[in-house]
């Protein structure tokens, strides 16, 4: 049992290796876990003094130098092949006269490896399974490890001190391992998902740990736990949320907080509102285009507007063309004008009006009493000459789009906007535009409609602008530069956009308790606009928030909470 403490000891505090030299101010545990370290290096320190005499080669573990051997093996703390490392002849043959001398085993830094070397001196050993993360987990047979998950690895141990851990460590040096085994035992099992460098991380579905992005590992767990997790997460069923993590308090000395540069800001209702800038083009205004198209079969035989962008009037004559249709719906109309056969007078001449005949040309037909051979067609509003299919000689007919008119009094902005900003974006809201080439000017117009779907590609919301181009200076194609501003809202709970630390289970803040105390609290976010954040739960009006220098203390938290899962210790 006291072996498997002291390497457990061993195994903690290289851990706490990896925490930022920064992070030392942050509690007493790490404090005190660095100032042990430094004694068990003491022979790594001599090592590397070396002065130049002749060195003689040793194999040591990286994770743990104070394992020296002379021949290649594995590390018998963690298990990892032990690397070649030359070192000074004086004191390897130093320690080796020492060690002849004394014949003493170092428990506190040699345990495991003096344990095997006595055991490969004649000794009886037996095969263990043990985990490399976890050396205090021993078991009979293989599997993976109850605290992290990981698969067990063969290691060889004597076989009195396997008989006597097994008999020692049975009531509690396995409480994790033991929890599932009681589960297996007769008590139904659930499936979860959990981190193994981080066990306090337990998810229903596959997925990654929040902490350190690692993959979730599967693992079995009683159901009754499971259960009663669920129960006193849920408050007692009263509410359908699940309860929000709990995480550690840190302390942080006055002088770590101002080498952090740890910013506090309240936590305060404030209206969030921020300008969208976007961009688009200028287009035409689709509703005041027109098109022309024939409403008879006929032949080209005068072309009056033959060029794109030619300005034309309404009532001015496109072209003429001669069609044998509208011939003959004439002369059934001079027929009934000459028998004053009034009921075919009044249908022939609507059937003239439906050809698109103009109204000239009617007139003309019953004064003169005779046929007009070609028929003009006129533009239907003024504006300019935006596309044309025609040229003299074409044999047109309906269906057939000759010509189409646009007008420039009034033009269409399309702009696309982030998905995030969508619900920012109305009709009828207010919007500015500037455009190259019109410098110093404003546009000032209006959101005329907001599409109901988003690009696939993009991802992005699109968002018609009406703009007034009374004086056409604005033309299609051109490049511009959109503001949208926002309409006001009521003020809600918001803290900086800084402050809020994202992780796939969920955001959260890190908020002060107390002088130097800190504490990471889960929070529920909404809309973010102009650098902050709204607190929908989880924060109340007037708590102080970290703003700047959280994620030290945060992963200190997170650090202290895996500390007080691994001793059995967490709350």
């Amino acid at each position: 049992m006291n072996r498997h403490n002291k390497i457990l000891r061993i195994s903690l505090l290289s851990t706490a290796l990896v925490t930022p030299a920064v992070m030392t101010g942050l509690t007493p545990v790490l404090s005190h876990a660095v100032a042990a370290d430094s004694v068990d290096h003491s022979g790594h320190d001599h090592a590397q003094s070396s002065d130049g005499n002749d060195t003689v080669t040793r194999w040591t573990c990286p994770m743990h130098p104070q394992i020296v051997e002379e021949e290649p093996g594995s590390c018998p703390i963690c298990g990892m092949d032990l690397v070649e490392k030359e070192y000074p002849a004086q004191e390897a043959s130093a320690d080796a006269a020492e060690s002849a001398r004394d014949n003493t085993k170092d428990m506190d830094a040699h345990e495991g490896h003096d344990q095997m070397s006595s055991a490969s001196s004649g000794g009886e050993t037996v095969t263990r399974w043990t985990c490399p993360m976890h050396p205090q987990i021993v078991e009979e047979e293989p599997g993976s490890c109850p605290i992290c998950g990981m698969d067990l690895v063969e290691k060889e141990y004597p076989a009195e001190e396997a008989s006597a851990d097994a008999g020692d460590s049975a009531p509690s040096a396995h409480e994790g391992h033991d929890h599932a085994s009681s589960a297996s035992a007769g008590s139904e099992t659930v499936t979860r998902w959990t981190c193994p460098m981080h066990p306090q991380i337990i998810e229903e579905e596959p997925g990654s740990c929040p902490i350190c992005g690692m993959d979730l590992v599967e693992k079995e767990y009683p159901a009754s736990e499971v259960d009663a997790a669920s129960a006193e997460s849920s408050g007692g069923g009263s509410a359908s949320r699940p309860k929000a993590p709990s995480f550690p308090s840190v302390s942080v000395s006055p002088i770590t907080v101002q080498h952090m540069n740890v910013v506090i800001e309240k936590a305060k209702k404030r209206p969030l509102m921020e300008t969208i800038r976007t961009v688009g083009t200028v287009g035409y205004d689709e509703d005041l285009l027109a098109h022309v198209h024939p409403r008879a079969k006929g032949w080209v035989e005068r072309l009056n507007v033959a060029s794109v962008g030619a300005k034309v009037k309404k009532g001015e004559v496109l072209f003429e063309y001669y069609s044998p249709d509208i011939v003959a719906a004439q002369q059934d109309y001079l027929v009934a004008l000459r028998r004053g056969m009034n009921d075919l007078i009044e249908s022939s001449r609507a059937r003239l009006e439906l050809l698109d005949v103009p109204q000239s040309v009617i007139d003309a037909v019953r004064q003169q009493g005779k046929v007009q051979r070609t028929i003009p067609l006129l533009a239907p509003q003024d504006g300019y000459v935006a596309e044309i299919n025609l040229r003299e000689g074409m044999y047109i007919q309906p269906g057939l789009d000759l010509y189409t008119i646009a007008r420039r009094d009034r033009v269409w902005v399309n702009v696309d906007v982030l998905e995030r900003r969508m619900q920012s974006v109305s009709e009828g809201q207010q919007a500015t535009m500037r455009v190259d080439g019109i410098p110093g000017r404003t546009f000032e117009g209006t959101v005329d409609f907001v599409y109901p779907e988003l690009d696939p590609q993009s991802r992005t919301l699109r968002v018609r602008l009406a703009f007034d181009n009374e004086d056409g200076q604005l033309r299609p194609n051109q490049f511009a530069e959109v503001t949208l501003t926002p309409e006001k809202t009521p003020p809600v709970l918001a803290v900086p956009a800084t402050a809020i630390i994202p992780s796939p289970g969920g955001a959260r803040v890190v908020v002060r308790t107390g002088e130097g105390r800190f504490r990471p609290v889960a929070v529920e976010t909404g809309a973010e606009a102009g650098g902050y954040t709204e607190i929908v739960s989880g924060l109340e009006p007037g708590e102080q928030v970290v703003a700047s220098g959280q994620f030290l203390i945060d992963s200190e938290s997170n650090v202290q909470a895996a500390f007080s899962r691994l001793s059995g210790n967490e709350q």
